[in-house]
């Protein structure tokens, strides 16, 4: 059905009545008549029609000037269906519609010309909804920028100053970092992760639960490579994810926020000035629930 397409008849003529009628039943197009009155036929704009189909014998110079001035007004095309006797006033109204149609009981020109408005119609929909898309993700692209520089802002807030890379988080039992080494433990074994994977890892533990944009990682991992693609970084993470996750296919850890980019599922527990952290300096640990 296609009910979101609305006509509107403003006609004299039973017959073109009749004919648009069972025309818009059998197609499921929403009809809304208009005798040939002023009120009625401002009424019937405010019904918001998407095409307005003109069938009135003899023309009325009034009327004719009313629906132009509203039709320009509300942007909405207007069908005119002349007759055989076309008076020099109905020749008036062809030169400023959107098209004029034969009125005889023939309704393929009326069906050719409703399907291609129809189409238009739809097309200019679908466009609309993938604008309204874009402009939903941009904002949660941008709400997610905003969570992301607080939580940083929080971050380098509460970092006590002069630590530098000697400061260790806390974050266990199951993963340990040795930044001095450029390993990972993960409860209590070796990763054995390349260069780049540490880096990706290191990334990720750097601001916990903060979603990392896809462009920003690239960026941070290949800062002298404008090669790199956004297919070369899902390798990495699928290569990172197989070492680290039960079930690369499921992962638990290391999570796709879909449209956006990766985070690292794990609570963030900075404990500085500990006893146990000054003994362990340069390393530290993720913790989170199974």
């Amino acid at each position: 059905m296609n009910t979101d397409f609305r006509i509107a008849l403003i006609s004299n003529n039973l017959f073109h009545q009749g004919l648009l009628k069972g025309y818009c039943h059998a197609h499921g197009y929403k009809l809304f008549e208009a005798t040939v009155d002023m009120e009625s036929i401002n009424v019937t704009f405010k019904m918001q029609p998407n095409i307005v189909i003109l069938a009135t014998y003899p023309v009325q110079y009034q009327i004719n000037k009313l629906i132009r001035e509203v039709s320009n007004n509300h942007e909405i095309p207007v069908c005119y269906l002349h007759s055989n006797n076309a008076s020099a006033l109905e020749e008036e109204v062809t030169c400023w519609v959107d098209a004029v149609l034969d009125a005889s009981s023939d309704i393929n020109q009326l069906d050719n010309y409703l399907r291609f408005r129809f189409k238009h119609h739809h097309r200019l929909i679908k466009e609309n909804r993938k604008r309204a898309r874009r402009i939903a993700n941009d904002r949660r692209r941008l709400m997610f920028e905003q969570q992301n520089a607080v939580a940083r802002h929080s971050q380098l807030t509460n970092n006590t100053p002069g630590n530098g890379d000697s400061r260790c988080f806390m974050v266990e039992p199951f993963f340990q970092i040795d930044k001095r080494s450029k390993s990972v433990m993960f409860n209590g074994k070796s990763l054995n992760l390349t260069r780049k994977e540490f880096e990706l890892f290191e990334l990720l533990t750097q601001d916990v639960d903060r979603v990392f944009m896809t462009d920003e990682i690239i960026n941070h991992v290949w800062p002298e490579n404008n090669r790199v693609t956004k297919s070369d970084l899902y390798q990495y993470m699928h290569l990172l994810r197989k070492k680290i996750e039960n079930n690369p296919n499921n992962p638990q850890w290391i999570l796709t926020v879909k449209g956006f980019g990766y985070k690292l599922n794990a609570p963030l527990s900075a404990q500085a000035n500990s006893p146990d952290i000054e003994a362990n300096e340069g390393c530290g640990s993720i913790w989170g629930g199974v």
